[in-house]
């Protein structure tokens, strides 16, 4: 009987929810110390491979030497496409490997970062109440490991502190999570993905006018960011790092590589013209993305008619639970994610560790 009693705390621990679970915890840290292992593995059995690094390289070497125009901040692979954060942290990468070249060291900078994520991601785990089972398959992407570790993208960065962001908003630390969350969006602008369900969490637990207050937090420490480049020149600045209507190479699509594009001289940002390039895909995945967004403000984060629109409507505010948050922003995203014309290999960091997440929630 007693045999029986712990067997069914045992089963409970692996697959029941809550973050209370003896057995979960035990689990998240033989996760950390399994990808610990495999990260370092990765590191020093598996070759580096460049992309993109020599390029940030040569970019933050600009800002280093002086430059502060954002419109002649180049490398080998084209223009500066990113917001300022990703200046300060590539350029504080620059000064800890020697202008970019001890590899091996950011390497190890990038598999510290992996591990950490892991755990970030752990807490996320149990604020959504997915069973402890799950915890492993945060490992199962060598896409994932290889992006950090051999890759060395800004979209890992970019991810980790989204996601430390998504906690703090969920443990209602509003304004520590809105400065997360613009720190986020300045290392790379996919992080806006989160915006309509973040601001619906906001206006939730805010109100309306305290929602206001979060987008103008966030908008202010994108400011102070990019100060010193607003000064040199502000339309260089924001027509460069949130350019919303910059082109895409087809070759690198993954998710809309069968929708026909002619091949055509390569430029920095296209290399084909046809349905791919053309404006009217784009505005179908705009519109699209747009509605799907509503469907899910009404039938998965709000349940009455006015759904993602309520703040400007006048219905009352509603609680969530710190799993609807975790749960809505992560769906939130990948909805996003379906609509992104250009989702390259690289992307699946944003994603692909929350897909438990939303397989348990569905």
């Amino acid at each position: 009987m007693a045999s029986d009693l712990k067997l069914s705390e045992l089963r409970a621990s692996f697959l029941g929810g809550g973050n209370k679970r003896p057995f979960f915890w035990a689990v998240a840290s033989c996760v950390v110390v399994g990808e610990v292992a495999l990260m370092l593995g990765y590191v020093l059995r598996r070759g580096y491979t460049e992309i993109d690094w020599r390029t940030y390289m040569e970019q933050v070497a600009l800002v280093q030497n002086g430059e502060r125009r954002y419109d002649r901040l180049r490398g080998a692979q084209g223009p500066l496409v990113y917001p300022a954060g990703f200046v300060w942290l590539y350029g504080g990468l620059s000064r800890l490997t020697d202008g970019g070249n001890d590899i091996r060291l950011a390497q190890y900078v990038f598999a510290f970062l992996f591990v950490f994520d892991t755990i970030v991601m752990a807490v996320l785990y149990a604020l959504a109440e997915v069973p402890a089972l799950a915890l492993p398959l945060v490992a199962l992407s060598r896409r994932a490991h290889s992006v950090f570790a051999l890759r060395l993208f800004n979209d890992g960065p970019c991810a980790t502190v989204a996601h430390v962001a998504i906690i703090l908003l969920a443990v209602d630390r509003t304004f520590a999570a809105c400065v997360a969350y613009s720190l986020a969006v300045s290392i790379k602008m996919s992080a806006l993905l989160y915006a309509p369900a973040w601001y619906v969490v906001l206006v939730a637990k805010e109100g309306h006018l305290g929602a206001l207050q979060g987008v103008a937090l966030c908008a202010l420490v994108q400011f102070l960011v990019a100060l010193p480049f607003l000064r040199a020149d502000p339309v260089a600045y924001v027509s460069a790092a949130f350019n919303f209507g910059r082109g895409f190479k087809h070759k690198w699509s993954v998710n809309f590589k069968w929708v026909p594009c002619s091949t055509v001289v390569e430029t920095d940002l296209a290399d084909c013209e046809g349905v791919f390039s053309s404006k009217a895909f784009q505005a179908s995945l705009l519109l699209g993305h747009g509605l799907a967004l509503v469907a899910f403000a009404k039938w998965r984060w709000r349940r009455d008619f006015l759904g993602i629109f309520f703040p400007f409507f006048g219905s009352p505010p509603i609680s969530y639970s710190r799993k609807a948050v975790v749960v809505m922003l992560f769906s939130c995203n990948f909805v996003g994610l379906a609509f992104a014309r250009s989702l390259h290999f690289q992307f699946c960091v944003w994603y692909v560790k929350s897909l438990p997440i939303l397989a348990f929630a569905t």
